[in-house]
């Protein structure tokens, strides 16, 4: 039976690709922070699905928290077939709980740590996948001053840091492919395209107009673009970077090598003490 973890299934794109596991008659594990929230959805998944989805809580602004999420999902002892690092935020100020940038906590290092707990899991599953969910914005970054990312997000709108930490999942997806591609494991990054979720909410006023005006898809077609990287891409494509269901070259700077190892290492570094 197909296991399918995905962060951020509450809502949004992770709440739409989890009720379509579901029709597929897929395990889904829904890693959130609110049980509450979480409930309705998985109500929402069992009237079109026969196996029973499980909430497992995650708040990825917190090493300790994501450890623990980790441990459940091991403890469980099902198949992981397929990891969705799907959860984000933008436009939202701050630090983590453990001191990084919110966006390149929350959308990059918080799934960084829960990967390489999950690891030794996924290596166990014949021909399985991580999907890092990305976006084009990414292009917008010119490079990454690894200085700053343990500052308060420090732009008025916060997008430029949520560039960051979305190159940052294109990155992590190429040495994903380059450490474990020939272990049985394929790593995919994707842009779902624009879509109309909750992880916009925290953006300032004026900008919401201008979302709008671009045209925003809904998160079921959004959850396509992922389904997609799970059923349809080859493992061969391993490595590659989707925009919506389309393979695409990233930015120069998210296919620069050197930058690919350094992320790791450092992110690999921040993380060291959680990884035991």
């Amino acid at each position: 039976m197909q296991t399918v973890l995905i962060t951020g299934a509450n809502s949004g794109i992770g709440k739409s690709l989890a009720i379509l596991l579901a029709k597929r008659q897929v395990k889904v594990l829904l890693a959130c922070r609110s049980f509450t929230k979480t409930m309705p959805v998985i109500d929402e998944m069992m009237l079109v699905g026969k196996i029973e989805p499980e909430w497992v809580e995650l708040d990825l602004s917190s090493f300790t928290s994501i450890k623990n999420c980790a441990q459940t999902v091991i403890g469980k002892g099902v198949t992981l077939t397929c990891l969705v690092n799907n959860a984000g935020l933008a436009g939202r100020k701050g630090l983590t709980q453990n001191g990084f940038e919110l966006a390149f906590g929350v959308n990059y290092l918080g799934h960084f740590l829960l990967t390489n707990l999950l690891l030794p899991t996924l290596k166990k599953t014949k021909n399985a996948r991580i999907i890092n969910v990305s976006s084009k914005v990414h292009h917008r970054t010119k490079k990454i001053e690894f200085e700053r990312l343990r500052n308060k997000t420090r732009t008025l709108t916060g997008i430029e840091e949520y560039a960051v930490s979305k190159l940052a999942n294109i990155l992590f997806t190429a040495e994903l492919h380059n450490k474990f591609f020939e272990k049985g494991i394929s790593s995919f990054s994707v842009h779902p395209g624009l879509v109309d979720t909750e992880i916009w909410r925290g953006l300032p006023f004026f900008l919401k107009p201008i979302l709008s005006l671009k045209g925003l898809l809904s998160p079921d077609q959004g959850a396509q673009a992922i389904m997609n990287c799970i059923f349809d891409v080859e493992s061969k494509e391993s490595g590659a970077y989707f925009s919506k269901s389309k393979k695409c070259d990233p930015s120069p700077l998210a296919k620069k090598s050197s930058l690919q190892k350094k992320l790791w290492d450092k992110s690999d570094a921040w993380i060291e003490s959680y990884k035991t």
